[in-house]
């Protein structure tokens, strides 16, 4: 507030602007350092996700056609798979505290059923290329006419 009482400030509105959106950004991040310990448990457990082998199947079709249709969505289903395999933490972290000898066999469990996962959704990828090289050959077989090599 002290800084915008200056003469060359009060005149400029871009550093008027700029010194509003700080003054936000410093409010925000004031806000984010107090969040309480309690207050993140609960995100973590509302951001849990370990429910979703059940469901996720159903949304094999639906993300091989956005891939088809748009290819640049495999980087942007990298962050769900990412966020699949925090799914694996949480029942490791469990075994781990447990001193269970079953830790490798299980995390390899989950880890191949994860795999198996991004294998289906993605299979989509190379299946689009082949389809897209067939084209482009039948049009290069089929329907270019090939010019003379020489012209007369």
């Amino acid at each position: 507030v002290e800084v915008e009482q200056f003469h060359q400030i009060e005149s400029s509105l871009q550093v008027k602007q700029f010194l509003i959106d700080t003054r936000q950004f410093l409010y925000q991040m004031i806000r984010i350092v107090n969040v309480k310990e309690e207050v993140l448990i609960t995100l973590g457990l509302v951001a849990d996700i370990s429910y979703a082998w059940d469901i996720i199947d159903n949304y094999v079709d639906l993300m091989q056609k956005g891939i088809k249709n748009d290819p640049g969505l495999v980087l942007k289903l990298r962050s769900t798979f990412l966020k699949l395999a925090s799914i694996l933490d949480l029942p490791l972290v469990r075994i781990n505290q447990a001193q269970s000898n079953d830790l490798m066999s299980v995390s390899e469990y989950y880890s191949t059923e994860l795999v198996q996962y991004v294998r289906k959704v993605l299979e989509i990828v190379p299946k689009s290329m082949f389809i897209i090289l067939k084209q482009i050959i039948n049009m290069q077989t089929k329907e270019m006419q090939e010019l003379p090599t020489k012209v007369e």
